[in-house]
Protein backbone atom coordinates (compact mmCIF):
# COMPACT_ATOMS: atom_id res chain seq x y z
CA UNK A 1 0.00 0.00 0.00
CA UNK A 2 1.32 3.42 -0.98
CA UNK A 3 1.58 5.98 1.82
CA UNK A 4 0.65 9.35 0.29
CA UNK A 5 -1.08 10.94 3.26
CA UNK A 6 1.53 13.70 3.44
CA UNK A 7 0.05 14.90 0.15
CA UNK A 8 -3.17 16.83 -0.24
CA UNK A 9 -6.04 15.03 -1.98
CA UNK A 10 -5.63 17.28 -5.04
CA UNK A 11 -1.97 16.24 -5.31
CA UNK A 12 -2.85 12.56 -5.05
CA UNK A 13 -5.49 12.98 -7.75
CA UNK A 14 -2.91 14.66 -10.02
CA UNK A 15 -0.49 11.75 -9.53
CA UNK A 16 -3.32 9.29 -10.07
CA UNK A 17 -4.33 11.02 -13.32
CA UNK A 18 -0.74 10.91 -14.59
CA UNK A 19 -0.32 7.25 -13.68
CA UNK A 20 -3.61 6.22 -15.31
CA UNK A 21 -2.72 8.14 -18.47
CA UNK A 22 0.68 6.42 -18.70
CA UNK A 23 -0.88 2.99 -18.17
CA UNK A 24 -3.42 3.60 -20.92
CA UNK A 25 -0.73 4.87 -23.33
CA UNK A 26 1.47 1.82 -22.71
CA UNK A 27 -1.49 -0.44 -23.25
CA UNK A 28 -1.62 -4.20 -23.40
CA UNK A 29 1.61 -4.73 -25.32
CA UNK A 30 3.97 -3.15 -22.80
CA UNK A 31 5.41 -5.85 -20.52
CA UNK A 32 6.26 -3.21 -17.90
CA UNK A 33 2.71 -1.87 -17.69
CA UNK A 34 1.80 -4.07 -14.74
CA UNK A 35 3.92 -1.94 -12.40
CA UNK A 36 2.22 1.28 -13.50
CA UNK A 37 -1.22 -0.29 -13.11
CA UNK A 38 -0.38 -1.57 -9.62
CA UNK A 39 0.79 1.92 -8.62
CA UNK A 40 -2.46 3.50 -9.82
CA UNK A 41 -4.61 0.86 -8.13
CA UNK A 42 -2.74 1.28 -4.84
CA UNK A 43 -3.15 5.06 -4.90
CA UNK A 44 -6.86 4.76 -5.65
CA UNK A 45 -7.36 2.16 -2.92
CA UNK A 46 -5.64 4.39 -0.37
CA UNK A 47 -7.70 7.41 -1.40
CA UNK A 48 -10.94 5.44 -0.98
CA UNK A 49 -9.91 4.18 2.45
CA UNK A 50 -9.03 7.68 3.62
CA UNK A 51 -12.35 8.97 2.31
CA UNK A 52 -14.01 7.11 5.20
CA UNK A 53 -12.13 9.29 7.70
CA UNK A 54 -14.53 12.23 7.46
CA UNK A 55 -14.70 12.71 11.19
CA UNK A 56 -11.00 13.27 11.92
CA UNK A 57 -11.30 16.95 12.82
CA UNK A 58 -11.56 17.87 16.49
CA UNK A 59 -14.52 20.04 17.51
CA UNK A 60 -15.00 21.89 20.76
CA UNK A 61 -18.18 21.96 22.82
CA UNK A 62 -19.51 24.99 20.95
CA UNK A 63 -19.23 23.15 17.63
CA UNK A 64 -16.21 25.17 16.44
CA UNK A 65 -13.05 23.41 15.31
CA UNK A 66 -9.97 23.27 17.50
CA UNK A 67 -7.30 25.74 16.37
CA UNK A 68 -5.40 24.36 13.37
CA UNK A 69 -7.99 21.70 12.56
CA UNK A 70 -8.89 23.37 9.27
CA UNK A 71 -5.53 22.01 8.02
CA UNK A 72 -6.46 18.41 8.90
CA UNK A 73 -5.92 16.13 5.90
CA UNK A 74 -9.30 14.94 4.60
CA UNK A 75 -10.73 13.32 1.48
CA UNK A 76 -14.13 14.78 0.60
CA UNK A 77 -16.89 13.16 -1.48
CA UNK A 78 -16.02 15.54 -4.33
CA UNK A 79 -12.52 13.99 -4.41
CA UNK A 80 -14.04 10.54 -4.88
CA UNK A 81 -16.23 11.90 -7.69
CA UNK A 82 -13.07 13.20 -9.36
CA UNK A 83 -11.32 9.85 -8.83
CA UNK A 84 -14.25 8.12 -10.53
CA UNK A 85 -13.93 10.46 -13.51
CA UNK A 86 -10.21 9.69 -13.77
CA UNK A 87 -10.33 5.95 -13.17
CA UNK A 88 -13.75 4.69 -14.24
CA UNK A 89 -12.93 3.59 -17.80
CA UNK A 90 -9.40 2.58 -16.70
CA UNK A 91 -10.80 0.11 -14.17
CA UNK A 92 -13.29 -1.28 -16.69
CA UNK A 93 -10.44 -1.95 -19.14
CA UNK A 94 -8.49 -3.81 -16.46
CA UNK A 95 -11.50 -5.95 -15.54
CA UNK A 96 -12.27 -6.71 -19.19
CA UNK A 97 -8.66 -7.68 -19.97
CA UNK A 98 -8.06 -4.83 -22.42
CA UNK A 99 -4.84 -3.88 -20.59
CA UNK A 100 -3.55 -7.43 -20.21
CA UNK A 101 -4.54 -10.95 -19.24
CA UNK A 102 -3.36 -10.87 -15.65
CA UNK A 103 -2.55 -14.06 -13.77
CA UNK A 104 -2.88 -12.33 -10.39
CA UNK A 105 -5.51 -10.39 -8.44
CA UNK A 106 -5.34 -7.15 -10.45
CA UNK A 107 -8.68 -7.77 -12.11
CA UNK A 108 -10.36 -8.61 -8.80
CA UNK A 109 -8.88 -5.54 -7.12
CA UNK A 110 -9.96 -3.30 -9.99
CA UNK A 111 -13.51 -4.71 -9.82
CA UNK A 112 -13.67 -4.07 -6.08
CA UNK A 113 -12.46 -0.48 -6.46
CA UNK A 114 -14.94 0.10 -9.27
CA UNK A 115 -17.72 -1.10 -6.96
CA UNK A 116 -16.59 1.34 -4.24
CA UNK A 117 -16.65 4.21 -6.71
CA UNK A 118 -20.15 3.15 -7.74
CA UNK A 119 -21.42 3.57 -4.16
CA UNK A 120 -21.35 1.74 -0.83
CA UNK A 121 -24.26 -0.52 -1.79
CA UNK A 122 -22.25 -2.05 -4.64
CA UNK A 123 -19.05 -2.49 -2.65
CA UNK A 124 -19.83 -5.79 -0.93
CA UNK A 125 -18.75 -6.72 2.57
CA UNK A 126 -15.99 -4.59 4.08
CA UNK A 127 -14.26 -4.16 7.42
CA UNK A 128 -12.95 -0.66 7.96
CA UNK A 129 -11.42 1.30 10.80
CA UNK A 130 -13.07 4.51 11.99
CA UNK A 131 -10.76 7.11 13.56
CA UNK A 132 -12.01 9.61 16.15
CA UNK A 133 -9.35 12.02 17.49
CA UNK A 134 -9.77 13.98 20.71
CA UNK A 135 -7.78 16.18 23.07
CA UNK A 136 -6.78 14.52 26.33
CA UNK A 137 -6.68 16.29 29.70
CA UNK A 138 -3.24 17.69 28.84
CA UNK A 139 -4.44 19.09 25.52
CA UNK A 140 -2.59 16.50 23.46
CA UNK A 141 -4.17 14.90 20.42
CA UNK A 142 -5.05 11.22 20.74
CA UNK A 143 -7.59 9.02 18.98
CA UNK A 144 -9.98 6.12 19.42
CA UNK A 145 -10.24 3.51 16.69
CA UNK A 146 -13.15 1.20 15.97
CA UNK A 147 -13.13 -1.71 13.53
CA UNK A 148 -16.56 -2.21 11.98
CA UNK A 149 -17.60 -5.01 9.68
CA UNK A 150 -20.34 -4.07 7.22
CA UNK A 151 -21.79 -7.01 5.25
CA UNK A 152 -22.97 -6.51 1.73
CA UNK A 153 -26.53 -5.25 1.83
CA UNK A 154 -29.49 -4.78 -0.46
CA UNK A 155 -33.02 -3.46 -0.14
CA UNK A 156 -34.09 -2.76 3.43
CA UNK A 157 -31.07 -4.22 5.24
CA UNK A 158 -30.21 -0.75 6.54
CA UNK A 159 -28.68 -2.11 9.76
CA UNK A 160 -25.70 -3.37 7.76
CA UNK A 161 -24.33 0.10 7.09
CA UNK A 162 -22.82 2.69 9.42
CA UNK A 163 -25.10 5.64 8.65
CA UNK A 164 -24.07 9.29 8.91
CA UNK A 165 -25.69 10.10 12.25
CA UNK A 166 -23.90 7.29 14.10
CA UNK A 167 -20.30 8.49 13.53
CA UNK A 168 -21.36 12.09 14.19
CA UNK A 169 -22.87 11.11 17.54
CA UNK A 170 -19.82 8.98 18.38
CA UNK A 171 -17.64 11.97 17.56
CA UNK A 172 -19.63 14.22 19.92
CA UNK A 173 -19.45 11.62 22.70
CA UNK A 174 -15.68 11.40 22.40
CA UNK A 175 -14.69 15.00 21.67
CA UNK A 176 -17.29 16.94 23.66
CA UNK A 177 -17.68 14.47 26.53
CA UNK A 178 -21.46 14.63 26.35
CA UNK A 179 -21.87 12.29 29.32
CA UNK A 180 -19.16 13.27 31.85
CA UNK A 181 -20.20 10.62 34.39
CA UNK A 182 -20.51 7.83 31.80
CA UNK A 183 -18.29 5.55 33.90
CA UNK A 184 -21.12 5.33 36.44
CA UNK A 185 -24.01 4.83 33.99
CA UNK A 186 -25.69 1.87 32.31
CA UNK A 187 -26.35 2.42 28.61
CA UNK A 188 -28.95 0.95 26.26
CA UNK A 189 -28.51 1.60 22.53
CA UNK A 190 -31.64 1.16 20.44
CA UNK A 191 -31.38 0.16 16.78
CA UNK A 192 -27.64 -0.38 17.05
CA UNK A 193 -27.01 -1.15 13.37
CA UNK A 194 -23.28 -1.83 13.23
CA UNK A 195 -22.94 -0.88 16.92
CA UNK A 196 -20.63 2.12 16.62
CA UNK A 197 -22.32 4.39 19.18
CA UNK A 198 -22.69 1.66 21.80
CA UNK A 199 -19.10 0.51 21.26
CA UNK A 200 -18.04 4.11 21.78
CA UNK A 201 -19.86 4.21 25.15
CA UNK A 202 -18.14 0.98 26.16
CA UNK A 203 -14.74 2.33 25.14
CA UNK A 204 -15.38 5.50 27.17
CA UNK A 205 -15.90 3.41 30.30
CA UNK A 206 -19.62 2.74 30.76
CA UNK A 207 -19.82 -0.28 33.12
CA UNK A 208 -22.73 -1.90 31.27
CA UNK A 209 -23.66 -1.34 27.63
CA UNK A 210 -26.45 -3.15 25.78
CA UNK A 211 -26.39 -3.06 21.98
CA UNK A 212 -29.87 -3.91 20.74
CA UNK A 213 -31.70 -4.38 17.46
CA UNK A 214 -34.60 -6.50 16.27
CA UNK A 215 -33.13 -8.23 13.19
CA UNK A 216 -31.22 -11.50 13.78
CA UNK A 217 -28.71 -10.89 10.96
CA UNK A 218 -27.96 -7.39 12.25
CA UNK A 219 -27.40 -8.76 15.76
CA UNK A 220 -25.00 -11.37 14.41
CA UNK A 221 -22.99 -8.65 12.69
CA UNK A 222 -23.04 -6.45 15.82
CA UNK A 223 -21.58 -9.38 17.75
CA UNK A 224 -18.78 -9.66 15.19
CA UNK A 225 -18.01 -5.97 15.78
CA UNK A 226 -18.06 -6.46 19.56
CA UNK A 227 -15.42 -9.15 19.16
CA UNK A 228 -13.38 -7.13 16.63
CA UNK A 229 -13.11 -4.33 19.21
CA UNK A 230 -12.64 -6.62 22.24
CA UNK A 231 -15.65 -4.95 23.81
CA UNK A 232 -17.50 -6.13 26.92
CA UNK A 233 -20.84 -4.82 25.59
CA UNK A 234 -23.82 -7.18 25.58
CA UNK A 235 -25.65 -7.85 22.31
CA UNK A 236 -29.40 -8.28 22.81
CA UNK A 237 -32.58 -8.55 20.79
CA UNK A 238 -35.01 -5.71 21.48
CA UNK A 239 -37.72 -4.30 19.21
CA UNK A 240 -38.57 -0.82 20.51
CA UNK A 241 -41.86 -0.85 18.58
CA UNK A 242 -42.87 -4.02 20.39
CA UNK A 243 -41.91 -2.48 23.73
CA UNK A 244 -44.05 0.58 23.00
CA UNK A 245 -47.02 -1.49 21.91
CA UNK A 246 -46.89 -3.57 25.08
CA UNK A 247 -47.54 -0.42 27.09
CA UNK A 248 -49.89 1.23 24.63
CA UNK A 249 -52.13 -1.83 24.51
CA UNK A 250 -51.93 -3.44 28.00
CA UNK A 251 -54.94 -5.72 27.44
CA UNK A 252 -53.30 -7.12 24.34
CA UNK A 253 -50.12 -7.62 26.38
CA UNK A 254 -52.05 -9.62 28.97
CA UNK A 255 -53.46 -11.89 26.27
CA UNK A 256 -50.06 -12.36 24.66
CA UNK A 257 -48.52 -13.32 28.00
CA UNK A 258 -50.92 -16.26 28.14
CA UNK A 259 -49.72 -17.50 24.74
CA UNK A 260 -46.28 -18.69 23.53
CA UNK A 261 -44.38 -15.69 22.17
CA UNK A 262 -41.00 -14.62 20.93
CA UNK A 263 -39.51 -12.61 23.78
CA UNK A 264 -37.65 -9.34 23.77
CA UNK A 265 -34.33 -10.49 25.16
CA UNK A 266 -31.60 -8.98 27.28
CA UNK A 267 -29.04 -11.78 27.73
CA UNK A 268 -27.10 -11.61 31.00
CA UNK A 269 -23.79 -12.77 29.48
CA UNK A 270 -21.25 -9.89 29.30
CA UNK A 271 -19.50 -10.98 26.08
CA UNK A 272 -21.81 -12.98 23.83
CA UNK A 273 -20.51 -15.10 20.97
CA UNK A 274 -22.20 -15.04 17.60
CA UNK A 275 -24.26 -18.08 18.48
CA UNK A 276 -25.44 -16.65 21.82
CA UNK A 277 -27.72 -13.93 20.43
CA UNK A 278 -31.03 -15.64 21.02
CA UNK A 279 -34.67 -14.92 21.70
CA UNK A 280 -34.67 -17.61 24.41
CA UNK A 281 -33.13 -15.27 27.00
CA UNK A 282 -35.18 -13.57 29.75
CA UNK A 283 -37.34 -10.81 28.30
CA UNK A 284 -37.08 -7.09 29.01
CA UNK A 285 -40.42 -7.16 30.84
CA UNK A 286 -39.08 -9.84 33.19
CA UNK A 287 -36.18 -7.61 34.19
CA UNK A 288 -38.52 -4.73 35.02
CA UNK A 289 -35.62 -2.28 34.87
CA UNK A 290 -34.73 1.03 33.30
CA UNK A 291 -31.36 2.18 32.02
CA UNK A 292 -29.52 5.32 33.11
CA UNK A 293 -28.90 6.31 29.50
CA UNK A 294 -30.79 5.42 26.33
CA UNK A 295 -28.96 6.35 23.15
CA UNK A 296 -29.74 6.02 19.44
CA UNK A 297 -28.97 7.38 15.99
CA UNK A 298 -31.06 7.59 12.81
CA UNK A 299 -34.16 5.33 13.39
CA UNK A 300 -36.81 7.74 12.05
CA UNK A 301 -37.26 6.04 8.68
CA UNK A 302 -41.05 5.66 8.93
CA UNK A 303 -43.96 7.36 10.69
CA UNK A 304 -44.34 4.23 12.82
CA UNK A 305 -40.87 4.82 14.25
CA UNK A 306 -41.75 8.43 15.11
CA UNK A 307 -44.88 7.22 16.89
CA UNK A 308 -43.43 4.39 18.95
CA UNK A 309 -39.84 5.45 19.69
CA UNK A 310 -40.92 8.09 22.28
CA UNK A 311 -43.13 5.57 24.08
CA UNK A 312 -40.32 3.02 24.25
CA UNK A 313 -37.74 5.59 25.37
CA UNK A 314 -40.00 6.81 28.18
CA UNK A 315 -40.34 3.26 29.51
CA UNK A 316 -36.68 2.30 29.09
CA UNK A 317 -35.02 5.55 30.16
CA UNK A 318 -34.15 6.36 33.75
CA UNK A 319 -32.39 9.70 33.26
CA UNK A 320 -31.44 10.81 29.74
CA UNK A 321 -31.94 10.06 26.04
CA UNK A 322 -29.29 11.05 23.47
CA UNK A 323 -30.35 10.95 19.83
CA UNK A 324 -29.04 12.11 16.44
CA UNK A 325 -30.83 12.01 13.09
CA UNK A 326 -30.46 13.36 9.55
CA UNK A 327 -32.91 16.13 8.63
CA UNK A 328 -33.91 15.01 5.16
CA UNK A 329 -36.63 16.85 3.19
CA UNK A 330 -38.41 13.52 2.68
CA UNK A 331 -38.79 12.93 6.44
CA UNK A 332 -39.85 16.32 7.82
CA UNK A 333 -43.23 14.98 8.94
CA UNK A 334 -41.61 12.10 10.84
CA UNK A 335 -39.25 14.45 12.71
CA UNK A 336 -42.03 16.86 13.67
CA UNK A 337 -44.28 14.02 14.82
CA UNK A 338 -41.44 12.50 16.85
CA UNK A 339 -40.86 15.80 18.67
CA UNK A 340 -44.57 16.15 19.46
CA UNK A 341 -44.70 12.58 20.74
CA UNK A 342 -41.69 13.12 23.01
CA UNK A 343 -43.47 16.09 24.59
CA UNK A 344 -46.66 14.07 24.88
CA UNK A 345 -44.96 11.29 26.88
CA UNK A 346 -43.47 13.87 29.26
CA UNK A 347 -39.86 14.09 28.07
CA UNK A 348 -38.26 17.52 27.69
CA UNK A 349 -35.68 18.75 25.16
CA UNK A 350 -32.69 19.69 27.30
CA UNK A 351 -30.40 20.30 24.32
CA UNK A 352 -30.93 20.62 20.56
CA UNK A 353 -28.21 21.36 18.00
CA UNK A 354 -28.36 21.33 14.20
CA UNK A 355 -25.26 20.76 12.09
CA UNK A 356 -24.24 20.16 8.50
CA UNK A 357 -21.90 17.55 7.08
CA UNK A 358 -20.69 16.80 3.57
CA UNK A 359 -21.83 13.37 2.37
CA UNK A 360 -21.75 11.58 -1.00
CA UNK A 361 -25.10 13.10 -1.95
CA UNK A 362 -24.05 16.61 -0.90
CA UNK A 363 -24.53 18.65 2.28
CA UNK A 364 -26.74 16.82 4.79
CA UNK A 365 -28.23 18.48 7.87
CA UNK A 366 -28.32 16.62 11.18
CA UNK A 367 -30.07 17.25 14.49
CA UNK A 368 -28.76 16.24 17.91
CA UNK A 369 -31.12 15.88 20.88
CA UNK A 370 -30.71 15.38 24.58
CA UNK A 371 -34.01 14.59 26.35
CA UNK A 372 -34.56 14.44 30.11
CA UNK A 373 -37.49 14.11 32.44
CA UNK A 374 -39.12 17.38 33.47
CA UNK A 375 -37.45 17.52 36.89
CA UNK A 376 -33.98 17.45 35.26
CA UNK A 377 -34.58 20.17 32.66
CA UNK A 378 -31.90 22.79 32.06
CA UNK A 379 -31.93 25.78 29.72
CA UNK A 380 -32.10 24.39 26.13
CA UNK A 381 -29.26 25.29 23.80
CA UNK A 382 -29.88 25.47 20.06
CA UNK A 383 -27.22 26.11 17.44
CA UNK A 384 -26.16 25.36 13.89
CA UNK A 385 -22.57 24.46 13.01
CA UNK A 386 -20.83 23.12 9.91
CA UNK A 387 -18.78 19.95 10.35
Amino acid sequence: MIEQKALLPEEILEKLETSVHQALVRGKRDQENGTEIDYALDMLEQLIQWSYDRYTNIELEDGCEEEGEEQTWRVHPRDIVRANQICGSFLIKIVSGMLGEWQDDRGEKAARLLAHLSGRGAAGAITRTWHFPYLNDNGNRQEYRFKLHEPSYIGNDIGFKTWGAAPLLAKKLIQQRLIPDLKNRTVLELGSGTGLVGLCCDKLGAPQVYLTDYHASVLTNVTINVELNQSSATVSKLDFIQVAQHYQFPQQLKQEQEEPKQQISLPPSPTPSVSSVSSASPSWEDYGKKFDIVIASDLLYEMEHAEYLPLAVEKLMENEFYFMIPLRPTHVAEVEFFERQMTKVGLIKDQVADSECEEEEGIVRYRYYKYVRAAQQQQPAESTVVL
